[in-house]
């Protein structure tokens, strides 16, 4: 209740502000910057909340037999994967510690045209905030921190499921390779077909696993691409109508890097993810299928043929999480940009 109170409260006070500033394009950028991070944080906020029936069932099928039971190869597989995503969800934690210290102390180096104090946020306040300026101060950083900490939670933990689908492909490509092992080309045709039905309950339960991450995850994910076309567009324009030696330079440009690598990790995981799953067909094609009987050579055509369809995470089934997804938010918010800048020239 605390999170959602003063996660709507900044929205609304935000909002208002950007209604009461329709005439002044620049404080309208301003404005309307952080409210699309804010309304991309309260929405996918909002939906872990309503799919968290889903999340534990995903947490439950996290632990199905046919994904824990590995070996000590394929546990490594794993570890390395994981401790990658660590990594990057690492540099995405300092990279929101930043941004919320420049937010803090921007408004105490910068000063308005007037000489007035700056806030750390452009909210609208039914009172002068001059008279509590340290107490509003001191909430908005707080407001801004507890933000970026629960969005860096919810991002994160989107990133390590993709993470580990991609795992569990790998692993899977790895059996099917090494599937048909010849021995003075002797097959057991048995044990290769029951290696094969485990291979195909895998392979199904991945499919499965992705599409509970997807049920989970979609909605709070389109809203954050959405809300990163607005964003990308009116930092670009922040930065140019702005003094470049003032602080608040260098936290949209520190603030543009951290937003922008969240939308990027969402789309660079979601085109691995699909990129490990169109290998399948790849893996099968590599193990030494030609030493099988016709019974073998046929399951591993009929794998083959299955995995012509690649695993592709989606947002809200508008969107595909891959690199292709990515360029279309660059090119969208540099149209919008084009468009901002053009009308502000001409003012």
């Amino acid at each position: 209740m605390f999170n959602y109170t003063i996660s709507w409260v900044q929205l609304l006070l935000t909002l208002t502000f950007s209604i009461t500033q329709l005439s002044n394009l620049v404080k309208l950028s301003e404005a309307l910057l952080f409210n699309s991070t804010q309304i991309a944080f309260v929405c996918k906020l909002l939906n872990f909340n309503l799919q968290h029936r889903s999340m534990l069932k995903l947490e439950e099928f996290l632990r199905q037999p046919t994904l824990t039971k590995v070996t000590e190869e394929e546990d490594n597989i794993i570890r390395h994967y994981v401790r990658g995503v660590r990594r990057i969800g690492l540099i995405f934690r300092v990279l929101c510690v930043v941004v919320v210290i420049f937010y803090a102390l921007f408004p105490l180096m910068d000063r308005n045209p007037d000489g007035s104090k700056k806030l750390p946020l452009p909210i609208w306040l039914p009172f002068d905030s001059n008279k509590y300026y340290h107490t509003i101060w001191f909430s908005e950083v707080l407001s801004i921190a507890v933000g970026a900490w629960i969005n860096s939670n919810i991002d994160i933990l989107s990133y390590t499921l993709m993470t580990l689908g991609t795992a569990q492909f790998e692993i899977l490509k790895n059996r099917l390779r090494n599937l048909v092992k010849t021995s003075n080309e002797f097959v057991e045709e048995d044990l290769v077909l029951e290696k094969m039905k485990q291979c195909v309950i895998h392979f199904n339960d991945i499919n499965r696993l992705i599409d509970l991450i997807e049920k989970t995850l979609s909605n709070g994910i389109f809203v954050q691409f959405l809300c990163s076309v607005i964003f990308i567009c009116m930092t670009g324009f922040q930065i140019l109508v702005i003094s470049f030696r003032s602080m608040q330079f260098v936290l949209l440009l520190t603030y543009f890097c951290c937003l922008t690598c969240q939308v990027v990790m969402y789309c660079w995981y979601g085109h691995i993810l699909m990129n490990s799953s169109e290998d399948i067909a790849e893996a099968c094609y590599m193990t030494e299928w030609f030493n099988g009987t016709q019974k073998i050579q046929r399951m591993f055509v009929i794998i083959m043929e299955r995995a012509k369809r690649p695993v592709k995470l989606r947002a809200a089934n508008f969107f595909y999480l891959n690199l292709q997804t990515l360029m279309a938010i660059l090119r969208s918010s540099y149209s919008y940009f084009a468009v901002l800048w053009h009308i502000y020239s001409n003012q």
